[in-house]
Parts: C-alpha cells; structure tokens; sequence
C-alpha cells in the first residue's frame, strides 16, 4: 500500500467563528470589505494511503466515497472538445445510475461543462482546502433547485448530492455576485483517515457523497439533522501536491 506525505490547509479553530459565520465572496467587493475572514492552518507531513489494489473494499454505503469504472473508453482527445464532453458526461451519467442505483441522474449547473463569461481560469482549479461542496441543507437547495419542489415527490424518494472526483465541520457562506451557496470547512483532526487513488485512469472516477436524505452504513455517524431531512454530512476531500 503505497503511502505519500503532503501537506493540507483546514480552517483554524478560531475564536473569531464564535460569533461570526466563515465567508468567501466570488466578486471584488466594495472598498473596505474583505473578500473573506477564513483563517487556514497548514498541517504536515499529513499521509494519504494508496486504495489502489483495494478499490472494492470501499464503497458508497460503508465509507461515503467508491471508484467508479467506466464501461466506455473516452479518447483522451474529447476532453477538449464540446461534443466529446457531452459524450463523456452522458457516459458518467449512466454509469452512476448503477453505481449508486439511481432512476435519474442531473447536473447541479446545467450549463456545465460550459464556463460562463468573467471566470479568471479556462478550467476550474483544485482546491488546496479540505471541505465539502455542500452543508446538508444547501443540498436540499440544490435539489429543489433542479427538481422542483420536495411536495412534488414521494415522501420515500432518496436523493444523493455527490461529486465526480459533525464537531469537525464548520457551515461557510460562499457568495457570488449573483447568488450565495453554503459549504462545510474542516477542521484539522488527527483522527481522519485519507485516501487517494494512485495512478488515476481517465476512465476512472472517484465519486463521494456531498449528502444523502437516507444515510445508512456506518458513516451514518457523521449526521446532521436540519429541518426537513435528515442528511449525510459526508466525505471530505481537496486537492494535494505530492513530494513524491
């Protein structure tokens, strides 16, 4: 099992978060007003373990994170094409509905993959922060958001927010220009455990959960019951440099 050292930004355990939300802002504010009050910390040397060789021993249900095979080859060539993208997102999308056993699979942006105008980067950039994408009730947002309301649906329906790639967890505000979403910093704890795929195919997806309105497994540990449902506060993750 092939183990790296690296190292990993968490938000401080600050004193200023007592009394004042985390926040980032997505435009340049007004004169005078920060553009964000998140304080990071730099752990290291953090070890992340290979599951190479082990992929079947983790799985959505016990561990909030599986990797997912494709049946198809995708020819590495239309990543930078607009038509071999929808190709390939329509691959995925099929592939996930039997990974996770879905009836329906949607984007949480459907204009994605296309960036809108006024973006800094072509791509979008890793994250060098542990978080996760979404807090439990911004997953039910984003639900209603493509799907319409939760009225319309059987009180039985399960959904899932995950992504293709609890005390510890602190909800931040997230504004653009236009709207404002809500994610989940980490705090740094000795006692997560990370893990990375080694030598990552292009047919090759991680898939984690954001959220899930039925946890089971034993991630179910990590809840947080909001208003309406009773979510999954789930895997978290970012993006890391190797020295190897």
């Amino acid at each position: 099992m092939a183990i790296v050292e690296t190292s990993m930004h968490f938000l401080a355990r600050d004193k200023l978060y007592e009394h004042e939300k985390p926040y980032q802002l997505k435009y340049e504010p007004e004169k005078g007003i920060s553009n964000s009050n998140l304080r990071l910390e730099k752990q290291e040397p953090l070890k992340i373990s290979s599951i190479r060789g082990r992929e079947q021993q983790f799985s959505m249900e016990e561990n909030g994170f599986a990797v997912l095979k494709l049946d198809k080859e995708i020819p590495y060539d239309d990543f930078s094409d607009p038509a071999g993208i929808r190709r390939y997102l329509d691959v995925v999308s099929e592939n996930l509905k039997t990974l996770l056993g879905a009836d329906k699979i949607r984007k949480r942006d459907p204009g994605f993959p296309i960036m809108k105008k006024g973006n800094r980067y072509d791509y979008n950039q890793p994250s060098t922060v542990a978080h996760i994408d979404s807090t439990p009730e911004e997953a039910v947002s984003t639900f209603r958001q493509v799907n319409g309301d939760l009225k319309n649906f059987s009180p039985n329906l399960r959904y899932q927010v995950v992504n293709v790639q609890a005390d510890d967890l602190m909800p931040t505000d997230v504004v653009f220009a236009a709207k404002a979403t809500e994610n989940l910093q980490v705090h740094y704890d000795a006692a997560h455990q990370w893990y990375y795929l080694e030598d990552q195919e292009p047919s090759e997806l991680l898939v984690f959960r954001q959220a899930d309105s039925h946890p089971v497994g034993r991630v179910e540990r990590d809840e947080i019951r909001n208003a309406e449902h009773k979510m999954l506060a789930s895997t978290l993750y970012t993006f890391f440099v190797s020295s190897t």
